[in-house]
């Protein structure tokens, strides 16, 4: 006689535990990567916003074209790919998108208006400090994110 099927038991996916809201429902925790993003996001709105004029015009740093701060970029003298200097204020500048990405950010025009408005030294510093090792966590990225939207306001009113 055939032996009876064993009964299975169901499978249940495990869940990382996140934040709840009230009402019981589960908020999940964004990522890393996801808080980097919008970090991206909010300090570029903040520089772009920083160097505009009263009416809302800002100059791109390296070629001097003006236009609404919501058409020009946040551009960087060192490459945003060094996470060291990726939201460091004097790295960042508005720049129009023809320089940014069609002139590969200009870099030698960035440098020269960096180093006539920084120094020549800070600038170098700041070259070297790019090679530093940072590790940046969640609560990091959301410290700043509230940082640079408590900023971004106050250059609002």
């Amino acid at each position: 006689m055939a032996k009876p099927p064993k009964a299975k038991k169901p499978r249940v996916a495990l869940k990382k535990v996140s934040n709840v809201k009230l009402g019981g429902k589960k908020k999940k925790s964004k990522t890393q990567a996801q808080l980097k993003k919008q970090l991206d996001s909010v300090f570029s709105v903040y520089i772009r916003r920083k160097y505009a004029n009263a009416d809302g015009d800002v100059a791109c740093f390296t070629c001097g074209k003006i236009m609404p701060w919501q058409h020009i970029q946040n551009g960087h003298f060192i490459s945003r790919s060094y996470l060291a200097t990726r939201f460091h204020e004097d790295n960042c500048r508005p720049q129009c998108v023809g320089d940014n990405i069609f002139g590969g950010g200009k870099p030698l025009d960035f440098e020269e208006n960096l180093k006539r408005e920084l120094g020549e030294i800070y600038v170098e510093e700041m070259k070297k400090s790019r090679h530093n090792i940072v590790k940046y966590d969640r609560h990091w990225y959301t410290e700043k994110i509230n940082y640079y939207t408590e900023k971004i306001h106050e250059l609002s009113q």
